[in-house]
């Protein structure tokens, strides 16, 4: 981005990451567990490990700092089990230790899950609509392997990937993705279209995840191909071209995955620099993500989720950071506004009540709201605009199944013009 463009936006860009790092401040909850600093080393001779069904044994024992027999800290302990219980193959995960033994028990989960969703649009043509399925412990190792397809944006997307768990301290984790899109660029105030077609790839890499700090590190290298089809209206045609980038992001991971209440943070800071080869156009992204979990009873949790991103580019509206129903604003349309910068954050107070055995009904209120920035045809930047909603859902939470519920949510925007939306999910929104 422009540093003059930086300066003048970055109050409204960064608020929502402001509010939130003071709620860290205010509301963080430690950890089950507590950390004392008196503690001395524990020593460590055997380790068991009960509740496998296909998950191997030593998935589990290569999340360990050292090979046993060693002393371990108490941190050390606690850190192992939250990395377990991260890895979300399991609903119950539970760490002991006895007389030199450290024991594991684990509930395994069913890891083979549907991909599912739905999103009403302002038309049929604007619907969005996703159909896929995750293996996510392939060969009992952590390691997702996964396809969809997804209508959205007036058009068809197909991805394709394969994922290591990145929570072994002492291993480059990867990543493979593959994925074609045609999607219909729109504009909010104009009757300029045009079909955006790109076929690509990504490659990941992530860093070892040492014991003693929650620092992570990851790069991505990223290349597609970009083709415009079938413009109408006014303006120039944007370009064809090649983009190729390399991706570094880092985290701060302290959050505890939990299927009901999860807990802790997560901040991480991603940088895109990019250039666009055949049209000549630089094509750099920056993202700032926060997340939160803030458990106010064993069964009640506040959810905080705010993103921040922007991009600087060569006024190129096919470069741009996009807010919409599938991830910002519910309610917001998805394709009506191609932003030069964003921010936005997601309010959620859940409430889950155990109805069975690995069973449980959650009620969710929740308000989405932020700001953009975005651009017209032609690649100039409009005025900020505001958007808000207010909205309520309800989850169907079978934890004995990897990352799999039902979410049905309503929302009711508010600004910039009233819309209501229905979506229907098989993840959380965040």
């Amino acid at each position: 981005m422009h540093p003059i463009h930086f300066c003048r936006s970055a109050r409204v860009l960064f608020l929502p990451v402001i509010l939130s790092c003071a709620m860290v401040i205010t509301f963080h909850a430690p950890p089950a567990h507590s950390n004392h600093a008196e503690d001395g080393p524990i020593a460590i001779h055997t380790l068991e490990i009960s509740g496998l069904l296909h998950t191997k044994d030593d998935t589990i024992r290569r999340l360990l700092p050292r090979p046993i027999p060693s002393p371990f800290t108490r941190a050390e302990v606690e850190e192992f089990e939250r990395r377990i219980r991260n890895l979300s193959l399991f609903d119950r995960v539970k760490v002991a230790i006895h007389d030199g033994t450290m024991a594991v028990d684990v509930r395994e989960k069913f890891t083979l899950s549907p991909v599912l969703s739905f999103t009403s649009g302002t038309s049929v043509k604007d619907l969005n609509a996703t159909a896929g399925l995750v293996e996510y412990n392939l060969g009992g190792t952590g390691t997702q392997i996964g396809g969809q397809f997804n209508y959205s944006q007036r058009g068809p997307n197909v991805d394709v990937w394969i994922s290591e768990h990145a929570y072994r301290p002492d291993r480059w984790a990867k990543e493979v993705k593959g994925s074609y899109s045609s999607n219909g660029i729109r504009f909010a105030d104009s009757s300029a279209t045009w079909t955006r077609n790109r076929i690509g790839g990504e490659f990941e890499l992530k860093g070892p995840f040492a014991y003693g700090s929650p620092l992570r590190y990851e790069v991505v290298a990223k290349i597609y191909r970009e083709l415009i089809q079938d413009q109408s209206g006014t303006g120039a045609r944007p370009p064809d071209g090649y983009y190729v980038g390399l991706i570094p992001e880092v985290t701060w991971d302290r959050y505890y995955w939990h299927d009901l209440v999860p807990s802790g943070y997560r901040i991480a800071l991603e940088l895109r620099p990019g250039y666009f080869l055949g049209a000549n156009q630089p094509r750099h992204e920056a993202r700032l993500r926060y997340l939160q979990g803030i458990p106010l009873t064993p069964m009640t949790v506040l959810m905080i989720n705010t993103v921040a991103e922007a991009v600087n580019n060569s006024r190129n509206p096919n470069h741009s950071v996009l807010m919409g129903s599938i991830a910002g604003v519910r309610g917001l349309s998805d394709n009506l506004y191609r932003n030069r910068a964003q921010t936005y954050m997601n309010l959620e107070l859940r409430h889950a009540i155990q109805v069975a055995p690995r069973w449980a009904l959650q009620g969710v209120l929740f308000s989405d709201f932020g700001a953009f920035q975005p651009f017209t045809e032609e690649g100039s930047q409009r005025d900020w605009i505001g958007t808000v909603n207010v909205g309520a859902g309800i989850r169907v939470v079978p934890t004995f199944l990897a990352n799999t519920l039902l979410r049905v949510d309503f929302a009711q925007l508010l600004a910039p013009s009233p819309n209501s939306l229905l979506q229907i999910g098989i993840t959380q929104y965040f």
